[in-house]
């Protein structure tokens, strides 16, 4: 009987609109709930819920105030798992929102650097942990660009390309001195980035991160040198999640970068349809 309402339930999963209806939807979330449904009853095993929701609400932040790419980084590759499932999402979430997504992986190649004192937590992380297998890994991705080499070289490289403004960041990097030296995307030029950029930390919950440590550390430190660009938790997000994922430990680990001299940071994204109503 279980197993009959699950497939009941993955048929009308399947049957809902791949483009949301906001004329239904006061709040985004709602209609956004259901492209996220869909996906993962289709293709779950080859997404992560983390960041296809975190995707899917770049992607309609794109399409409201009509930017036509944006970009998604994974800074921390490893074994590529992470960066093959952003790829797949992307694909995915083209069609659906009609823009276009560049996808990015950042990575040593090498395995973790060494760590360079307490910050680091190196009770935690050893330098070599996480190698990647680059020839297997770049096999297997079709649109993905990897990215090698350390942050604090990359990055400054990958900004003079000019992509795509960047709408999703996964830090994975482990280290506090290798998030600080990634942050510096969040540094860019307004035209490289989304007026709200949703950001995933991985390593912030549980064993012995702290405020003083890691990735926890270095949005301190960056928020406490960057006025006009801030990073801040989602306060809440569990409760806007699809019911399923209420208990996810990921949520705690979403937050969002406000670029608060974007020249689009004030403009309507159609979050809360009836917030334009009672302007007009």
């Amino acid at each position: 009987m279980v197993k009959r309402v699950l497939r009941k339930a993955a048929r009308l999963l399947k049957m809902l609109p791949d483009h949301p209806n906001l004329e239904d939807c006061d709040f985004a979330y709602h209609c956004l709930n259901g492209v996220y449904n869909r996906l993962m009853a289709k293709d779950g095993r080859g997404l992560r819920p983390n960041y296809t929701w975190a995707m899917i609400q770049a992607a309609y932040l794109a399409s409201s105030i009509e930017v036509e790419r944006i970009s998604a980084i994974e800074f921390g590759v490893a074994g590529g798992n992470g960066l093959l499932a952003l790829e797949r999402a992307a694909e995915k979430l083209e069609g659906i929102f009609s823009i276009g997504i560049e996808v990015y992986g950042f990575d040593s190649g090498h395995g973790l650097p060494k760590s360079q004192d307490y910050r680091d937590v190196p009770n935690l992380w050893s330098a070599g942990s996480y190698p990647m297998d680059e020839q297997k890994l770049r096999a297997q991705l079709k649109h993905a660009q990897l990215i090698l080499g350390l942050v604090e070289e990359t990055v400054p490289d990958f900004l003079k390309t000019n992509p795509a403004p960047i709408g999703f960041i996964s830090f994975d990097l482990d280290l506090y001195s290798s998030t600080v030296q990634a942050f510096k995307v969040l540094e860019a030029d307004q035209i490289l980035l989304m007026p709200r950029i949703y950001c995933y930390f991985d390593d912030i919950l549980g064993f012995s991160f702290g405020h003083h440590n890691g990735e926890r550390l270095a949005m301190s430190e960056f928020n406490a040198t960057h006025r006009m660009r801030q990073i801040s938790e989602i306060y809440g997000v569990r409760y806007y999640l699809p019911p399923e994922m209420i208990n996810a430990s990921w949520s705690e680990k979403m937050f969002m970068a406000h670029i608060l001299d974007h020249k689009h940071y004030n403009k309507w994204d159609r979050s809360v349809r009836n917030a334009r109503m009672d302007l007009k």
